[in-house]
């Protein structure tokens, strides 16, 4: 018995051995497990932690807003739409609807909120619909900021560690606003303004409770919940939100029935590039906003940038365009144009249309090689002549049809387009009927490669061959714009000035990026000037002129161009001092029209535009006039300190805004968006020495009472106390280059740190 005994005790403890044993394994499993786990938490935070330094600058992208130069928002350029707002301006509403919706505890946890964890996890095994999402506002700033949408084991884990990081260096108040600012709410807005613009067409500081509630429950499921994709969906899901404030009491009894009874007025949804005002101008802007600031800072900088483009001449030329193609579209088989006038002493772009069709995606102004001009070409061989050979208008050119060498050396033998010949027309004569012949003789007299060099000065910067065809407009095709701007010198007074559609480019804070300083340079003579003028004004007033279809516009001068396959056609024409505008016409395919001339198609357009365009020039420069003769003080910019004159320094006459320094120098105060001479209605203007006689003879004509520009949308936001100001300086640099800029360079003006400031002069341009 006893050995039995013996036997079954042996049994058991070697039985509770390998129990304990196992056990023990078991606890350094774990043990390790713990350990390993804790290690790879610590390297997570670590490796976490070392990306706090960003978590400063998290401020959510920022769409950039064009605006015109009478104010008017013409586009907002994004990869997300969204435009920031500070939390002081977001209805309290939705704060509490955003927190009731997604995150009840959000002011009670540290970023993770264990609870809402156990209550997700609760609510999936009973497969009941949550109510509130398992991850916190904090954490899905997290994720959105720093992580993939993926849903794997260490993201979450990364998720957790970065919204414990992030409660540690903001305010609950600022995550709420960041929060408000990123989340995506369907439709393609990003962010509560956006949203509120997108869904109700308003401010967002302007929401009632019920579309607050709605706007609240979207992000968790932006498509379905969006009143766009399903109406009632998105009343069930704000009626969810009201009743889970009122369980909260965040809203009375009272307030929940009336918000649920609300009927929500949703805007429709937008679609397309039509949603731009001067939808072409737009992308013409941002194409050289990318190639100065790049892609990142374009879409999601929050830049402000202002324009040239007058919206109110911009409706005036689209419809014109529009209902000038229309009224010859089966009769002479046109179906595209495009239309842009430009201010001549500034080059400011005052209204472009690409196209017949805001949706069209190429803007026939600026891009492509553009189109043959026809007889608008010619205006460059007279003046080369008049400039060269000291012809005058009323010089005689022979008109006798006759063979001249070509390009490839074989005869050619050039027509008229009426098919007339004979005869010693004058220049002025030869200009106002278009005669190909007279123009071809002199360009053969004045030599082609002078032509060219003229029509460069004059900023065309096609492809140009040295062929006499050259003559009559016999080349691969020249961009409206150019053909404007080159105009644009005769309506001058000889002087070239670039083409120009930004005055201004600031970031979100107000900063100024960069802004524009018109700068000409004299191309041709004043003797010449007023010869070539004195040939365009017979285009338009004499009986046999081509461009007469334009005379109802006072002191109207152009030219007409048609091509002789009958593809392209033209009117080009100004008002001295004040506008200049190019039409062109024709088929996209390259077919040829029906007789479709420039004088019958084109110069009726610019005759629609210039008869309604002129008076509002004249307006804007009235009232900038008068604000200058009767100046309001409270208005008045005070001088910064170090631009104060010297005591002996004496008013200029007629110029109260400007200070004489010496006999030869002159310090003038200067409007920082036009360049010109600053009146009491410029928002930000600085004091610039120039050479005696070489100050600007202008004053500005963008501001006055009815053209303020817009405040940008962070003026009423306050000023961030974490941001550092730099010493800035203006200084006037080369735009191509960069460098200091010298007498003939393109100039822009700047804002840049003390200690970037160029200290070489661009010599670029010295040959012009």
């Amino acid at each position: 018995m006893s050995s039995i005994y013996k036997r079954g005790n042996e049994g058991r403890r070697r039985k509770r051995t390998r129990i304990r044993s196992f056990v023990t394994a078991l606890q350094i499993m774990i043990l390790l497990g713990i350990s390993a786990s804790v290690g790879a938490g610590l390297a997570m935070f670590v490796s976490l932690s070392s990306v706090l330094p960003k978590i400063q600058d998290i401020e959510a992208p920022e769409a950039t807003i064009i605006y015109s130069s009478d104010g008017v928002i013409l586009g907002r350029i994004f990869r997300e739409d969204r435009t920031n707002v500070p939390l002081k301006d977001i209805p309290q509403y939705l704060r509490d609807a955003t927190i009731a919706a997604e995150d009840a505890r959000f002011y009670h946890h540290s970023g993770v909120d264990m609870r809402g964890i156990a209550r997700a996890l609760w609510e999936n095994l009973r497969g009941r619909e949550l109510k509130q999402g398992g991850s916190t506002i904090t954490q899905q700033l997290a994720r959105n900021v720093y992580l993939t949408q993926r849903k794997t084991m260490e993201r979450k884990l990364q998720e957790a560690v970065l919204a414990i990081l992030m409660e540690r260096h903001f305010t609950k108040d600022k995550i709420l606003e960041l929060y408000l600012n990123r989340v995506y709410y369907g439709s393609g807005a990003f962010g509560v303004q956006a949203a509120s613009k997108v869904y109700f067409g308003k401010d967002v500081r302007d929401l009632d409770l019920s579309e607050c509630a709605m706007l609240a429950g979207m992000p968790q499921r932006p498509s379905s919940y969006s009143p766009h994709e399903d109406i009632q969906a998105a009343i069930d899901r704000r009626n969810m939100v009201l009743k889970l404030m009122y369980e909260q009491g965040k809203i009375s009894r009272e307030e929940w029935r009336k918000a649920r009874e609300e009927k929500l007025t949703i805007v429709p949804l937008r679609k397309g590039r039509s949603t731009y005002k001067a939808p072409h101008f737009v992308d013409y802007v941002t194409r050289q906003l990318k190639q100065r600031y790049g892609d990142d800072v374009v879409f999601s900088g929050g830049l402000r940038v202002y324009t040239t483009l007058n919206y109110e001449m911009q409706k005036i030329a689209e419809q014109a365009l529009r209902e000038g193609v229309k009224k010859y579209e089966k009769a002479r088989r046109v179906t595209e144009g495009c239309f842009v006038a430009l201010e001549p002493a500034t080059g400011y772009v005052r209204a472009m249309v690409g196209s017949v069709d805001p949706n069209s995606h190429y803007n026939r102004c600026t891009q492509g090689y553009g189109r043959q001009p026809g007889s608008a070409f010619k205006v460059f061989v007279y003046v080369a002549a008049f400039e060269k050979l000291g012809w005058t208008p009323e010089h005689r050119v022979p008109n006798y049809r006759r063979a001249f060498v070509s390009g490839s050396g074989k005869p050619w033998v050039p027509r008229n387009y009426d098919g007339k010949y004979g005869g010693h027309p004058t220049i002025k004569q030869a200009i106002a009927r278009s005669i190909n012949i007279p123009a071809i003789n002199t360009a053969e007299a004045v030599g082609v490669k002078t032509v060219i060099e003229y029509a460069r000065a004059m900023g065309i910067t096609a492809e140009l061959e040295p062929y006499l065809s050259l003559a009559i407009g016999g080349i691969k095709g020249v961009r409206p714009i150019e053909m404007a701007s080159a105009y644009g010198t005769f309506a001058n007074d000889g002087i070239y000035v670039e083409p120009c559609s930004i005055v201004r480019v600031t970031n979100a804070r107000g900063d100024i990026l960069e802004d524009y300083v018109p700068e000409g340079r004299r191309v041709i003579k004043q003797r010449t000037n007023a010869y070539i003028d004195e040939c365009l004004r017979a285009v338009v007033t004499e009986p046999y002129g081509t461009g007469k279809n334009a005379s109802a516009v006072p002191g109207a001068r152009g030219k007409t161009g048609t091509t002789n396959d009958d593809r392209d056609a033209w009117f080009i024409g100004y008002v001295p001092g004040k506008l200049v505008a190019a039409c062109w016409v024709g088929n996209d395919d390259w077919t040829p029209m029906r007789r479709a001339y420039g004088g019958l198609v084109c110069a009726p357009v610019w005759r629609e535009f210039m008869l309604k365009a002129i008076p509002i020039y004249d307006r804007i420069h009235r009232d900038a006039e008068r604000a200058v003769k009767h100046p309001a003080p409270e208005n008045k910019e005070p001088e910064p300190q170090e631009d104060q004159p010297q005591e002996n320094s004496t008013s200029e006459p007629n110029a109260d805004v400007s200070v004489v320094d010496n006999a030869e120098v002159i310090a003038v105060r200067i409007c920082d968006d036009s360049g010109l001479v600053a009146n009491p209605y410029c928002p930000s203007t600085h004091i610039e020495k120039f050479a005696r006689g070489e100050e600007p003879a202008s004053n500005c004509t963008l501001h006055g009472p009815s053209t303020a520009q817009p405040q940008s949308d962070n003026a009423r936001q306050e000023a961030r106390p974490d941001v550092q100001s730099e010493t800035l300086v203006t200084v006037t640099v080369c735009r191509e280059s960069g460098l200091l800029a010298g007498r003939s360079c393109p100039r822009i003006r700047k804002r840049v740190p003390i200690g970037d400031v160029p200290t070489r002069v661009c010599d670029m341009h010295s040959n012009h």
